[in-house]
């Protein structure tokens, strides 16, 4: 609103709805300039402590730190890799003393093995349950029976 606009719309108002409308915008302002000046003051306080991290030469360290912990990243990712080569090499010679096509056929028995321990545990867990119930029924005939 123009300056104009502004004085015909508050000459709607009343005189005590006014000074209401001024006395809250008083306040609000003198609640933000508090909220400004404490912001202000964390500021510095913040500012006034990384200076003394700085003067400290924390940041010095932390560099240090983090360079320490890549040296050692570094290391244990040639250990690996020095792993990987020699697990690849003990593949690449089994494969030669084995063979190839050998190998390949081992792997498969093996997953087949592997198949019929699964089918033979879960018909023993069938087994157990039937004499479970077996278990149970003889104890009910025999409890009749005693009764």
């Amino acid at each position: 609103m123009s300056p104009e606009q502004l004085t015909e719309h508050l000459t709607t108002f009343s005189q005590e709805r006014l000074i209401t409308e001024v006395m809250t915008m008083w306040t609000e302002l003198g609640e933000m300039e508090r909220s400004l000046a404490m912001t202000r003051q964390r500021a510095r306080a913040l500012d006034s402590e990384l200076g003394e991290l700085r003067a400290r030469g924390v940041g010095r360290g932390d560099v240090a730190e983090l360079r320490e912990r890549f040296r050692v990243a570094e290391a244990r990712r040639a250990q690996l890799e020095t792993m990987l080569e020699n697990e690849r090499v003990r593949r690449s010679d089994l494969e030669e003393l084995v063979g190839g096509g050998r190998l390949d056929e081992l792997q498969r028995e093996n997953v087949r093995s592997i198949q019929r321990e699964e089918e033979y545990m879960l018909l023993i867990l069938d087994m157990e349950g039937k004499i479970d119930q077996l278990v149970a029924l003889v104890e009910e005939l025999q409890n009749r029976d005693a009764a």
